[in-house]
């Protein structure tokens, strides 16, 4: 995945509903990740963007996946976005952010810089970088940091600097996410006259108000969505045509309930001795639907009814769907407990790409949800009970073709999304074409 020069090309931002897409960046190829989304690319007719040597000559690629140390992480959604001709950036000082906007031939977005800069977050950042790039030696058996100062090279103790280190990460993290609308809490659409439209999660306006919002995004037609997740890509995706997949909760809750239902007819249809093999299925599914339904009387996000009533009442038309899947995590910190949906299951974290034929291309998640149930493609095939077709068939009005990633040993299914949180959505950021 060489990235060639495209510098003298100027990115008009097109919204990001279902677009033909000239790229993807992504910021790790993790997993093989980046490598399998770009085996779609090739037929899709899309590059994937994963730096490896560009003509600065810096290397930039990484094959791990990191959220911590480095402060783009893994998540490209979450860190740049276009906007028209402007990028939208975590981090401006960041030396993949200055590649990618030269790369593209974008501006830096006013507001959005204005707005760093009252809240110093370049110093905030080149200080934390400072701390990251110290030199550390080990005298018996002790590790020390080598701090340059007036009077020369003085040694202080690591656990000195991992303090420090501990404080400005959390006060840079505190900053960027005052400063930066992370792309997985917006998406850009257009209207049926050709305007752009944004969506964009309620929380966003703690941090912005509807008038700066207009000018960062460019565009008069802003709708608020409340928050069913921590972002807006976990619960909804828009498509063409004003047309928006919603996450819908009690479909899932129903399918489980009809899962059960065709597992149990068909334990009673098999003899006596063939029974025990399908009691743990039975039991499997007996719990996560009464889970689900537990979960969703307790969920302290918003409920997706009135996600889709909002959609409709913005002209948007939503498309229910069996979609996610999760569990909720209660976080306590110094103030109220903040509340986790940990992602078991999630199709609607997804890219949508217009292909040459026109055909809306879906790409999403591999769910490993069946295979904990104890779904063998046996009795998937003798009850008709199957999450992903379930998915397709919800879909098959609006999208042509769907792909589901899913990285080696089914990474994303077993880790990224119940771990991190997240999916393939959060791990690229589209390039119009």
């Amino acid at each position: 995945m060489n990235i060639q020069n495209y510098s003298n090309n100027q990115t008009n931002f097109k919204g990001y509903d279902a677009r033909r897409l000239k790229a993807l960046v992504m910021n790790t190829n993790y997993a093989g990740i980046a490598d399998e989304v770009k085996k779609i690319g090739d037929i899709e007719n899309f590059k994937v963007f994963l730096i490896e040597k560009n003509p600065l000559g810096f290397n930039l690629k990484s094959d791990k996946f990191e959220l911590s140390k480095s402060h783009n992480g893994a998540w490209a959604q979450d860190t740049w976005g276009i906007v028209k001709n402007t990028l939208l950036a975590r981090d401006n000082m960041d030396s993949k952010t200055q590649f990618w906007r030269a790369l593209f031939n974008l501006e830096k977005n006013s507001v959005q810089v204005q707005t760093q800069e009252e809240l110093g977050l370049n110093n905030a950042s080149q200080y934390v970088d400072l701390l990251y790039n110290l030199p550390i030696v080990t005298k018996n058996g002790k590790e020390f940091v080598q701090v340059l100062t007036d009077d020369g090279i003085v040694e202080l103790s690591k656990s000195v600097l991992d303090a420090e280190l501990k404080v400005n990460v959390d006060i840079l993290k505190n900053i960027s996410n005052q400063c930066h609308i992370k792309g997985g809490n917006y998406f850009l659409t257009k209207g049926q006259n050709g305007e752009d439209e944004l969506l964009i999660g309620q929380n966003e306006l703690k941090k912005f108000s509807i008038a700066q919002l207009k000018e960062m995004f460019q565009t008069d037609n802003i709708h608020v969505i409340p928050q069913a997740d921590y972002h807006l890509d976990l619960f909804i995706r828009p498509l063409k045509d004003k047309k928006v997949i919603v996450a819908d909760d009690e479909m899932m809750s129903k399918l489980f309930d009809e899962g059960l239902e065709k597992v149990k007819k068909l334990i009673l249809s098999k003899p006596q001795s063939e029974r025990g093999q399908y009691r743990n299925v039975y039991i499997n599914l007996a719990t996560y639907a009464n889970a689900i339904k537990n979960i969703l009387g307790k969920n302290p996000y918003a409920n997706m009814k009135d996600i889709e009533q909002t959609l409709i009442k913005s002209g948007y038309e939503p498309i229910k769907v069996p979609g996610r899947l999760f569990e909720i995590y209660g976080e306590k910190g110094d103030g109220p407990t903040q509340y986790v949906l940990k992602q078991l299951h999630n199709y609607i974290n997804a890219i949508v790409h217009v292909n040459d034929k026109g055909e809306t291309v879906y790409i999403t998640n591999k769910s490993t949800l069946d295979e904990r149930l104890g779904l063998t493609k046996e009795i998937q095939k003798e009850t008709g009970f199957n999450l992903e077709k379930a998915f397709r068939d919800a879909v098959k009005p609006y999208v042509d073709k769907i792909y589901f990633v899913s990285g080696e040993e089914n990474v994303i299914g077993n880790k990224l999304l119940p771990e991190y949180y997240g999916g393939i959505h959060c791990m690229t950021m589209e390039v119009p074409k």
